[in-house]
C-alpha cells in the first residue's frame, strides 16, 4: 500500500477506540494464531489507563501503540494489516521515546519472529525470557538511550 502522505501520530481520543479496537482484533486475528478467541472489546479492557498514541495516514487511523507511563512498558503496538512495512511502527516508537522518561520495555511473544526482527531493528535487545508462561516471551528493552530526552541515567 503506497502513501500519498505524511503519517501523523497523534493522541488517540475516546471517540478512536472503535477503529483501534478494530485494528486490534483484525491484526490478531491474522498474526497471533496463539491468541484463541479474541473479541473486539479487549482493546479496551487491554489498554485501561494506558496512553495510546494513533497513527493517522491519508485522514485513516492504520496503527497504534499504548504505553503504561508508570513503568514506562509498552504494551500493545500494532498496525493495521493492510498498512505494514511502512515504517509506521517506528515512528510510533519514536513519538513513545519521546514522552517515555526512561528506557521502555516490552513483552514479545517468542513465535512473534516479525515482531522480534522489528524490534532489533529498532534498537531493542532481549532482557530476560519467561520459562513457563504460555505463549512463551521475550521481555525487550530499547538501547537508544541518546532518542531520550527526559531520560536521566541513574
Amino acid at each position: 500500500m503506497q502513501s500519498d502522505k505524511k503519517i501523523l501520530v497523534l493522541p488517540a481520543k475516546t471517540a478512536d477506540n472503535a477503529q483501534l479496537a478494530k485494528i486490534y482484533l483484525h491484526s490478531r486475528q491474522e498474526t497471533f494464531a496463539w491468541v484463541k478467541h479474541p473479541h473486539f472489546s479487549d482493546f479496551e479492557r487491554d489498554s485501561k489507563d494506558e496512553l495510546i498514541l494513533k497513527a493517522v495516514l491519508n485522514n485513516k487511523i492504520v496503527g497504534f501503540i499504548s504505553l503504561y507511563q508508570q513503568d514506562n512498558f509498552i504494551h500493545l503496538l500494532f498496525i493495521d494489516p493492510a498498512y505494514m512495512h511502512l515504517g509506521i511502527g517506528g515512528q510510533l516508537l519514536a513519538q513513545i521515546r519521546q514522552i517515555a522518561t526512561d528506557l521502555v520495555t516490552l513483552k514479545c511473544v517468542r513465535k512473534n519472529t516479525n515482531a522480534l526482527a522489528f524490534y532489533k531493528a529498532q534498537g531493542f535487545k532481549i532482557i530476560g525470557k519467561s520459562l513457563w508462561e504460555s505463549p512463551a516471551y521475550y521481555t525487550l528493552q530499547d538501547t537508544k538511550k541518546e532518542d531520550y530526552p527526559l531520560y536521566k541515567a541513574q
